[in-house]
């Protein structure tokens, strides 16, 4: 307690009691010294507090002048024109094409300097890329379609005069009016001659009138793809695309509702992509032409993704012409429907140099297509060079599997994900390596990646037994993936078992396995 306090007023502290008449008096005297020197402590604070903030404003100015004179001294203020170039064409990339962002390359850039600001603007190659999405609704379609066509001028004016790539998305929506489209049809004809790679996903009615530029000169056009937006089922179609000068193109990707090549002008003997889909509900099935039609024009194809559905017109099976392609090596199926179209394809079709198979059956028809195996042949033939496949809900028997990939000595990756009525298959034991077997007699000796679907009633015991002697094997399992669907009957005991079998394969995750244990959905 503060000695200058008389001790009869500091017992009142800790007390109820009124002051007596002396006390009182003495109380207002103590009081006025107390606040006398409350005002002197607040004034010295001030002053300190003055200093304070005196001297946090000079350390503020100091360190930034501190900081200008080390950025002075920063290497990249001594880095070359040249890899700053290279650094910021990196930056942007060739990846995805991507819509202008302030918060990526090359609008980010433009933020961080002046001097960056400027040779991100000096730089065309940063701006070849452009994506332009349209909205799916709006009041005022004109407006709209001004400002876009005003944001793409801006954008590719700091092209000069580089080959562009360009993408154009309108998802499904209130329809674009036509005086709009006319005007977003005669921006890609005045951009024709530099377009490097163009892609349009518009209903088909839009598509129509966006094909102007197949009509003029495309010396750079390398990639095309055409899309329908809509995702519902529709019997609208664009007008056949029919290029009439595209010596560059290599790449060519349509998804319509229903594909009629036959009036097409392609320049087919050029392409080594080509992708031929139907890009709407699975509950339609699409029709087509004779893809064979098609696909006899292409000697170069690499790559070949289509979708088969019901063809147009009725094909003559006594008819046999067969078609090779002597490069492809990568193709991609997607089965609508089951129609004896599947097995005419496949029996005339030929890939001596094919690494990469998958077929999916897409359809969300009641029940399941029964022994959808008319691609086994087709695989059989390319056993020599065949190195990735995939089944997916397609209906192959146990011994129909095993016998293919029996023959598949170059497998390395394969993905097994059978529809509902063939989970209990045996694919499991069949893959099990046997202990000091030769590599030759084993099937599918390269495996590395291995993609399963099976049912809960396949044995822990076994598959963790495939994956082991995979594991211990040479080459050695890199990956494995497992779905495993319910029986339908029964408690669910999946839970328990991913748990028991990714303990007994802990130790091979140590050692680098890539693993996957999972639930499959309930549609698989």
């Amino acid at each position: 307690m503060d000695p200058k306090i008389p001790t009869s007023i500091a017992q009142l502290f800790q007390t109820n009691c009124v002051p007596s008449p002396v006390d009182a008096q003495l109380i207002s005297q103590l009081l006025t010294e107390q606040n006398h020197n409350l005002s002197i402590v607040n004034e010295e604070l001030d002053r300190a507090r003055a200093e304070v903030s005196r001297l946090e404003s000079k350390h503020t100015e100091i360190m930034t002048i501190v900081q200008k004179l080390e950025a002075l001294r920063s290497p990249i203020r001594r880095m070359p024109t040249e890899i700053m170039a290279k650094v910021f064409d990196l930056c942007v990339g060739d990846g995805e094409i991507q819509k202008p962002d302030p918060l990526r390359a090359p609008m980010l850039l433009v933020q961080v300097c002046s001097a960056w600001k400027e040779l991100v603007f000096s730089l065309p190659c940063l701006w070849r890329n452009l994506r332009v999405e349209f909205p799916s609704e709006t009041q005022n379609w004109e407006n709209v379609m001004q400002s876009r066509i005003m944001s793409m001028h801006m954008w590719i004016s700091r092209t000069k005069a580089l080959p562009i790539s360009l993408t154009l998305e309108h998802p499904r929506g209130s329809l674009i009016q036509r005086d709009a489209l006319m005007s977003l049809d005669t921006e890609i004809l005045t951009l024709a001659s530099r377009i490097r790679e163009l892609a349009l996903s518009f209903s088909p009615l839009a598509l129509s009138t966006l094909l102007t530029f197949a009509q003029s000169p495309l010396p750079h056009l390398r990639h095309l793809q055409l899309h329908n937006s809509n995702q519902l089922p529709s019997n609208d179609n664009p007008s056949p695309l029919q290029l009439h000068d595209a010596p560059s193109l290599c790449s060519l990707s349509i998804a319509w509702s229903s594909l009629d090549t036959t009036q097409f002008i392609v320049p087919w003997n050029q392409l080594t992509q080509l992708s031929l889909q139907y890009d709407a509900s699975p509950f339609w099935n699409p029709v087509h032409n004779n893809y064979l039609v098609v696909l006899r024009q292409c000697p170069n194809l690499t790559s070949c993704s289509l979708g088969i559905g019901a063809t147009i017109i009725d094909i003559d099976p006594d008819v046999v012409v067969p078609v090779t392609l002597p490069k492809l090596e990568s193709m991609r199926i997607r089965l609508f429907c089951q129609t004896p179209y599947v097995h005419h394809f496949f029996d005339q079709l030929h890939a001596p140099k094919l690494q990469t198979f998958e077929i999916q059956n897409v359809s969300l028809a009641l029940g399941s297509f029964i022994g959808q195996t008319e691609s086994l042949p087709f695989i059989s033939r390319s056993a020599d060079t065949l190195e990735n496949l995939s089944f997916d809900k397609i209906d192959i028997s146990n011994a129909e599997i095993l016998l293919c990939i029996s023959q598949l000595p170059q497998l390395t990756h394969l993905r097994f994900l059978p529809c509902p009525v063939r989970l209990d298959h045996e694919l499991v034991n069949g893959l099990i390596s046997q202990t000091g077997a030769s590599q030759g007699s084993s099937i599918c000796p390269r495996l590395k990646s291995l993609n399963l679907r099976c049912s809960s009633g396949v044995s822990v015991d076994r598959l963790a037994e495939l994956v082991e002697s995979r594991c211990n094997g040479n080459p050695r399992l890199e990956e494995f993936c497992l779905q495993i669907a319910t029986s339908g009957y029964g408690r669910d005991r999946r839970d328990q078992q991913i748990e028991e079998l990714g303990g007994r394969l802990n130790q091979f995750v140590e050692q680098g396995l890539k693993l996957q244990l999972m639930k499959a959905k309930q549609s698989g």
